[in-house]
């Protein structure tokens, strides 16, 4: 069967169906039932040294006052906010409360911060807490507690557990689900007790960060930065909707997405964007400010009673093997969206023209614009009439076009200067060109209103944005210099180089629109949402320099020519994003596009290109010559490449959601995402997520493009506790882990011919 690049991808080498049955206890792995728990955690808001840490069990007598009145043990945390908590009694639901001790104090790691007398604090710096200060956190100890760390996440999901239990003592059930709530509702893959440990005040820790544990501690300062803010109350994260269900707030996230940007731009400025930490800053702000409540399925029931971790990890295991089959060719998910891609394609391309000469008309409106913005064409008549044709209405400071069925209406600057400078020395004479040409161009332009037709395509947009701060140098010279009467040289070179400080075009509310009719019947298909480019520090150079020599000996001229052509273009950084809803008649999915570059070593790439002809032109001769009219060229092109000290940042998501008809006529509410990440020289990461049939799965995997011993793994899970890690030995063919609440419930081997077996903890067995 062909298989897709997705399918591939969640299990290149995997496809067996499923079999079951039992063995001996041979290579089986131990319960590890164990009567005592061990864990450690740091406590994180921002980071809180010396801080009272108490743990107790999620009794009503301790979740109703959020305090351990009778804790099993106490500490209290380093300079580093860690902690260590040691013999708790295991599988049971506990509460770990942290408050205010003798010198406990916490790093500032948001914007506005207050100290217990209001006194404003800087970003990175200490301050003694209120004395009212508490942090929460329920963790279960069913499992392999690996970390539990406490931070305004756990703090939000422990106050919800106790809010929707009510008067009831919390079980290990509650705490993992309610846990796994929050962690689902902003976009987390991990268990939030394991996440939010980063010191986001200090340079060194965002640069060793992983991208999960990043996410997590901004998520936590932008909750705290939410809650200070007061426009929204962060406990509403999650609620009931009218059918009884739980959904996440949009009010909630969308202030979120919102304080998110500020908590990032307050760690950028803070460590000057040093090493990788910008490009994984961006990274944490592509995925918060991708979070869409509508595509988020909470689908947990907070009490449901949790199955036996065997048949948790079997069914994680069918789960993977249901995406896996959807995905391949011929499955529900590919077909979907191959189906609905095809259509989108189809009308596309029917309608290139129209829409490339749209958005030509559109550019030319502007332009328009911003040649009457030019304050040279203040004083011209009204209507003023622009080089392109375009008739530009002026009222007061509002400017208008209408025409072309084009409208614009827009508001702003826009100034346009060129000054030309020719030099006359003694090496440039009368018949020679030296001259240096600067254009500028500084451009702020609003458009309130954007609408564009033309034949099958429209376009419109509300409280858009074009910004261009720039120059253009070119210089021309050019030498004829006569050596005697035989010899004749040439000397010409052209420089030019652009310099783009800022350029921003942000299209809100855009909405583009394909009209056709397809053997008669009519079609709409169109994106709307919005659309954002920006560049800052674009430098691109072209150097041109052609030499000629020629020599006449009176029956011929040998002649040679060198050619040098030599660029170089870098830019500090560059963004696009797409974010909407495409339709295709009656069908719709959600589409994201959002692409980051960050150059902050200042690499540039450079090619240099060289052309050497050498020949012979004759005029008079008696007879033929072979090396009369001959020319012999050589061309050597040279390029830079990156090296571990200078090389280009990337951070790359896409995502689409649509609601996919399956094989029973049933729509299913499906979701596939990419995020590639390249902050380090000769390291990448790359996940996927998939929802499909209200399940989520994530694949995670890496690779060093610079290396030729990569060793295959991925990491797949569903967000929720469950975990399988896979690895492949060339020796020993595919092996990994099944985890359970981060206990090892499964391991998997390869037996007899390249086979793939699961060997659970209770002795049953199926492959893979």
């Amino acid at each position: 069967m062909k298989k897709s690049v997705l399918a591939i991808l969640v299990l290149s080498s995997l496809g067996l169906t499923a079999c079951g049955g039992s063995s001996d206890k041979k290579n089986t792995p131990s319960s590890d039932s164990s009567s005592s728990v061990s864990t450690s955690g740091i406590v994180n808001k921002g980071i809180v040294k010396s801080g009272a840490v108490s743990i107790c069990e999620a009794t009503i007598a301790n979740t109703s006052q959020e305090a351990c009145s009778s804790p099993l043990l106490t500490t209290t945390t380093n300079e580093k906010g860690q902690f260590s908590l040691n013999n708790l009694p295991s599988g049971k639901a506990l509460m770990v409360v942290v408050t205010k001790h003798s010198g406990t104090q916490m790093k500032c790691d948001y914007a506005g911060c207050l100290d217990a007398n209001g006194n404003p604090i800087e970003f990175g710096q200490w301050m003694t807490v209120p004395d009212d200060f508490k942090l929460l956190a329920i963790i279960s100890t069913t499992g392999e507690i690996k970390t539990a760390n406490i931070n305004s996440l756990t703090n939000l999901a422990a106050k919800k557990a106790i809010e929707l239990t009510g008067s009831r003592a919390l079980t290990p059930e509650i705490v993992n689900n309610s846990n796994a709530m929050i962690g689902k509702a902003l976009g987390l893959t991990k268990p939030i007790t394991e996440m939010g440990s980063v010191d986001i005040t200090n340079t060194q820790a965002i640069t060793d960060a992983d991208k999960q544990d990043l996410q997590a501690t901004i998520l936590s300062a932008s909750l705290e930065q939410t809650r200070k803010n007061g426009a929204v109350n962060i406990d509403d994260l999650i609620e009931y909707n009218a059918e009884g269900k739980l959904v996440v707030s949009k009010t909630v996230i969308n202030q979120l997405q919102a304080e998110t940007k500020n908590v990032i731009n307050q760690a950028k400025e803070h460590s000057k964007n040093n090493g990788n930490t910008g490009t994984k800053l961006d990274n944490v702000e592509q995925d918060v400010s991708a979070l869409n409540p509508d595509n988020i399925d909470i689908d947990i029931d907070i009490e449901k009673p949790a199955e036996s971790p065997v048949v948790q990890a079997k069914n994680f295991i069918k789960q993977i093997r249901t995406v896996y089959t959807a995905a391949s060719d011929g499955g529900d998910l590919n077909t979907g969206l191959t189906g609905f891609s095809e259509d989108i394609n189809l009308v596309a391309t029917l309608a290139q023209e129209d829409t490339q000469i749209l958005l030509e008309n559109v550019n030319d409106a502007i332009i328009a614009i911003g040649e009457a913005m030019n304050p040279d064409a203040n004083n011209q008549d009204n209507p003023f009439l622009a080089k392109n044709g375009y008739t530009v209405m002026k009222d007061g400071d509002r400017y208008t076009i209408d025409q072309n069925d084009v409208k614009l209406v827009a508001t702003g600057s826009y100034e346009h200067s060129t000054v030309i400078d020719e030099e006359a020395s003694q090496d440039c004479h009368d018949q020679d060109v030296c001259k240096t040409t600067k254009e500028t161009f500084n451009t702020n332009i609003t458009l309130h209103e954007l609408s564009a037709n033309h034949h099958l395509a429209s376009l419109s947009a509300s409280e858009s944005l074009a910004v261009l701060n720039a120059s253009i140098t070119k210089k021309e010279s050019q030498n004829t210099h006569q050596v005697d009467e035989i010899t004749h040289e040439i000397d010409y070179q052209n420089s030019e180089v652009s310099q783009i400080n800022t350029l921003k075009i942000a299209l809100s509310n855009a909405k583009l629109i394909y009209q056709n009719h397809i053997e008669g019947v009519p079609s709409q298909n169109a994106f709307h949402g919005n659309i954002t480019f920006i560049a800052n520090g674009i430098s691109s150079t072209d150097f041109i320099d052609f030499q000629y020599n020629g020599h006449w000996n009176g029956q011929y001229t040998d002649w040679s020519e060198e050619n040098k052509n030599h660029s170089a273009i870098t830019a500090n950084s560059l963004t696009f994003r797409a974010d909407g809803k495409i339709t295709s008649d009656s069908q719709e999915i959600s589409a994201l596009m959002d692409i980051r570059l960050n150059n902050p070593d200042g690499y540039v790439y450079l090619k240099d290109m060289t052309k050497n002809v050498i020949g012979r032109n004759c005029y008079q001769k008696l007879e033929w010559d072979n090396s009369c009219d001959s020319r012999t060229q050589q061309e050597v092109t040279e390029e830079s490449a990156e090296t571990e000290n200078s090389f280009i940042r990337a951070n790359i998501k896409m995502a689409l959601g649509a609601n996919i008809l399956n094989t029973n006529d049933t729509l299913v509410a499906s979701r596939v995402s990419l995020d590639i990440s390249r902050n380090d020289y000769n390291f990448v990461e790359i996940d996927t997520g998939v929802t499909y049939n209200g399940k989520d799965t994530y694949l995670s995997t890496s690779f060093k493009p610079y290396s030729h011993n990569n060793q295959p793994y991925v990491t797949l899970s569903d967000g929720n506790g469950l975990e399988a890690t896979l690895t492949e030995n060339r020796e020993t063919g595919i092996e990994g882990k099944i985890y359970v609440n981060g206990k090892i419930t499964g391991r998997i081997e390869t037996v007899n011919n390249d086979f793939p077996l699961i060997r659970y903890s209770d002795n049953s067995f199926e492959s893979l």
